[in-house]
């Protein structure tokens, strides 16, 4: 009987130290899975250099814009029809404004009509032979770009974008 009260505290005391081993290597693998996903967090998020300093970001916005490095707003209109100078020849025309700021005049929403006729008016005068060329279309989007910043009373329109061009 002493046998086996010995076989059973050896047991239960090697018992203990398997549950103890057990729980350092639960603790270990927990541990190290928070390490790899802190540096997973921080490699995608950038480093971490920034430390939360806001200061910095506007330094760099204020910087961007002085330097001209901000893209311009994009303002795409409706498609153009219309007819060319020629009897019989039509313009399809898909243009899309490009604006110097980063975000659009807020007076461009309540001016788009006007801003379509311009257009309209500048495409409409032209014959099929004067804008099939390279030059031609040049010339034609330097002549949109006036008439929009005379519509819209300024410089705003930096660039103007055929996004479609069909001549028939």
């Amino acid at each position: 009987m002493a046998e086996e009260e010995a076989e059973a505290s050896e047991d239960g005391g090697g018992g203990g130290k398997s549950g103890s081993k057990l729980i350092i290597i639960i603790v270990v693998v927990v541990l190290l899975l928070g390490l790899i996903g802190a540096g997973a967090f921080f490699a995608l998020s950038g480093g971490g250099g920034d430390h939360g300093d806001d200061e910095g970001d506007d330094e760099e916005l204020e910087e961007e814009e002085e330097l001209g490095e901000l893209p311009g707003a994009i303002f795409p209109l409706e498609v153009f029809i219309v007819n060319l100078g020629v009897k019989g020849s039509f313009l399809k025309a898909a243009i899309q404004l490009e604006f110097i700021d980063p975000e659009p005049p807020p007076s461009i929403e309540n001016n788009v009509p006007k801003v379509r006729d311009a257009i309209i008016r500048v495409l409409s005068s032209k014959k099929a032979n004067e804008i099939l060329s390279i030059e031609g279309k040049e010339k034609l989007r330097g002549e949109v770009v006036n008439a929009v910043n005379d519509t819209l009373g300024g410089e705003d329109v930096l660039q103007v974008y055929f996004t479609e061009f069909i001549i028939q």
